[in-house]
């Protein structure tokens, strides 16, 4: 089975791959390009199954955020606050579990 290709290093060390080949003279130290791009890009393609879960919790928290104010609209003047609020919480992250799993195809 053949390695995943990451790119090599995000950030090389000056004198650490010197070999005419482009190989590292030691195991990589820090991040991956793969790695890196997946943190900015916000994919949850890094490799490394925290970090993924990292970035889908963030994607997820994001789209709540953005989906209060629309919940909030809908919600009745005379409902009580805690109320309200609790289904704002349980709406918004419901309508972002939607989004994402519709991006991830499922």
């Amino acid at each position: 089975m053949s390695e995943r290709n990451d790119g090599g290093s995000a950030f090389p060390v000056p004198g650490l791959s010197d070999l005419p080949n482009g190989q590292f003279l030691h195991p990589m130290v820090g991040m991956s390009l793969r790695q890196y791009a997946a943190i900015k890009l916000r994919v949850p393609d890094s490799g490394i199954d925290w970090l993924d879960d990292m970035i889908r919790q963030s994607l997820r928290d994001e789209a709540a955020a953005k989906a209060m104010p629309v919940v909030w609209r809908e919600i009745p003047e005379d409902t009580n606050r805690e109320t309200a609020l609790r289904a704002l919480g349980l709406c918004t992250y419901e309508m972002a579990d939607a989004m994402l799993a519709a991006r991830e195809g499922s």
